[in-house]
C-alpha cells in the first residue's frame, strides 16, 4: 500500500530546512556586526527557493499533481516554522546574549545618516521610529508576521506556478 505524503509533512520538513538557513543568514551578520542593505534581499530569495523545492517535491510525490491550496498550505507551514525559529533565536540573542546589539547598530546607522548629510532633525525623526521597532519583543512578533506575509506573497506565486491540478470530468 502506497503512503501518501501530506502537505503538512512536506511543510514541516522544509520549514526546518528553511529555519536553519534563515538562522544562519540572520545570526552571522549579527555576530559579525555587519549591516548591509544588500542583506535584505537574501531572505526572500531563500524563501523562493525553499517554496519551489517543497512544492515540487510534493507534486512529484503525488503523481505529478498538486492543487494551489496544497502548495499554499506547504508554504505557510514552512514559513511559520522558519519565521518562529528565526525570531525566537534572534530574540534570545538580542535580549540575553548581546543586549547592547541594537544600540550599537543604531549608532552605526546614525553615523551613516550623518555621513550622507542628513540634518540632526531628520536623524531625530529616524531615531524615534527605530527605537519603537528595535524592542526585542516587538522584533519577535514582527519576525513571524514578516515570514507569514512573505509566504502569502511569494508562496502564493510559487504555488500558482507549480500547481498541476487533476482535470475534473463531468
Amino acid at each position: 500500500m502506497e503512503e501518501n505524503i501530506t502537505p503538512g509533512q512536506i511543510g514541516k520538513k522544509y520549514g526546518l530546512i528553511y529555519g536553519l538557513i534563515a538562522l544562519l543568514v540572520a545570526l552571522i551578520p549579527m555576530i559579525m556586526e555587519i549591516q548591509s542593505t544588500a542583506m535584505a534581499f537574501i531572505p526572500p530569495v531563500i524563501a523562493l527557493v525553499i517554496y519551489i523545492f517543497a512544492d515540487k517535491e510534493f507534486r512529484n510525490a503525488n503523481g505529478g499533481f498538486m492543487s494551489f491550496g496544497e502548495g499554499f498550505k506547504i508554504n505557510i507551514i514552512a514559513a511559520t516554522i522558519a519565521g518562529s525559529m528565526r525570531s525566537v533565536v534572534t530574540y534570545v540573542y538580542v535580549k540575553f546574549i548581546d543586549p547592547t546589539y541594537n544600540e550599537r547598530m543604531q549608532e552605526v546607522a546614525f553615523n551613516r545618516m550623518r555621513e550622507q548629510g542628513m540634518s540632526e532633525e531628520q536623524i531625530e525623526q529616524a531615531v524615534g521610529f527605530t527605537r519603537g521597532i528595535s524592542n526585542p519583543e516587538i522584533g519577535l512578533f514582527f519576525g513571524i508576521v514578516w515570514a507569514l506575509l512573505g509566504a502569502l506573497i511569494i508562496g502564493s506565486i510559487v504555488a500558482a506556478i507549480i500547481k498541476n491540478e487533476h482535470e475534473e470530468s463531468f
